[in-house]
């Protein structure tokens, strides 16, 4: 079953528990929804590796969040289940695709460190802004954390960095991280962990940065180092520009995990191709027009959604997530009953 499909079927079985969950979280009882989450997420499995979260909100609504950790299959699949969510809950329910920031489980989290309990608060954030990237170099200090063990420690930061900054702006303006064990009295830039989204929102009005409204338009640009070799497919890229650097970078050494789990879950990966038209920088601009018209038409009908492609020697190409194989296929045909040029597709994995 494709991945839209799967979708369809988490939501019509929600419904189904909606009741019982909204009275659970009223009741704030905690065995019961817990209970029903446990049932939701095993549903959740069948479309992506992540889980989701509920809340009862202090202005009274109920709130969905689905936790991708910055894993790309997951973002698109939870990207689809956000888009696709029944109108019936849009009155009740903040559904978010990816973890917001400053959210209440945020406020109340308590973190149990040996003897103590560590908030928010207690993590000592240093930045240094990247005026290049337009991103944050960061050091962390949390006196709790001095004596563990460094994996847990890393993963320890890294969850309530999320959790304070959302995992958008986690992904996006975040570049580095180190995690010290004294306080960096000759920062330039300093605040509290709570503080830090507030910072990070001021820097990108007063550094005029681009704004995003969620991890997968995100782009990310390669210029290969090594001459392409030929005229195979994808074997003559120059220029690569993606929102999934994890799969590219897969692709590049020719691994197809990525590939293989998002197949798994429904979904397929591959890239629409056509022969070059002009030369490298008319061309880089008559692709992006082309990817931006073809996201617009199916990913409003739940098909696709691209992300990002490349120009080469001989060929560009618009790669795509895709959510229904059979819809795709004849969206291609009517795409180029419009076209003055052949445009063709090729999946990933073959």
């Amino acid at each position: 079953m494709y991945i839209k499909h799967r979708v369809q079927n988490f939501w019509k079985y929600f419904i189904l528990n909606r009741e019982e969950l909204e009275h659970a979280l009223r009741e704030n009882d905690h065995h019961e929804i817990t209970h029903l989450l446990q049932d939701l997420n095993e549903h959740l499995k069948t479309i992506c590796a992540c889980g989701m979260e509920v809340e009862m909100s202090d202005t009274g609504f109920y709130e969905m969040t689905f936790t991708p950790q910055g894993n790309k299959n997951a973002q698109f699949a939870t990207a689809l289940l956000k888009k696709d969510a029944p109108q019936a809950l849009s009155e009740d329910w903040i559904i978010n695709a990816v973890r917001p920031p400053l959210s209440e489980r945020a406020m109340h989290t308590i973190l149990r460190i040996k003897d103590k309990e560590v908030t928010g608060a207690d993590f000592h954030v240093y930045y240094t802004i990247n005026e290049i990237s337009k991103t944050l170099d960061i050091k962390v200090y949390c006196e709790a954390l001095k004596d563990v063990e460094e994996k847990r420690r890393e993963s320890m930061v890294a969850f309530m960095l999320e959790l304070f900054i959302g995992e958008l702006e986690f992904e996006a303006r975040i570049s580095s991280i180190e995690i010290i064990d004294t306080p960096d009295e000759e920062a330039e830039n300093f605040c509290l962990l709570p503080n830090l989204y507030e910072d990070i929102c001021d820097i990108i009005i007063d550094q005029d940065w681009m704004e995003y409204h969620d991890p997968l338009s995100i782009y990310m640009a390669y210029k290969l180092d090594e001459k392409p070799v030929s005229e195979t497919l994808r074997k003559d890229m120059k220029l690569i520009v993606t929102t999934n650097p994890q799969l590219q970078e897969e692709l590049l050494s020719d691994s197809y995990e990525m590939c293989k789990e998002f197949k798994d879950c429904g979904g397929e990966y591959g890239y629409f191709y056509y022969e070059k038209l002009y030369e490298d920088e008319k061309e880089a601009l008559v692709r992006q027009q082309l990817e931006k018209e073809i996201n617009e038409l199916l990913y409003e009908m739940s098909i696709a959604r691209t992300m990002g492609g490349a120009v080469g020697i001989y060929y560009s190409y618009i790669d795509v997530a895709i959510f229904d194989k059979d819809a795709f296929a004849i969206a291609l045909a009517k795409i180029n009953e419009k076209m003055n040029f052949k445009v063709y597709y090729q999946p990933f994995l073959k």
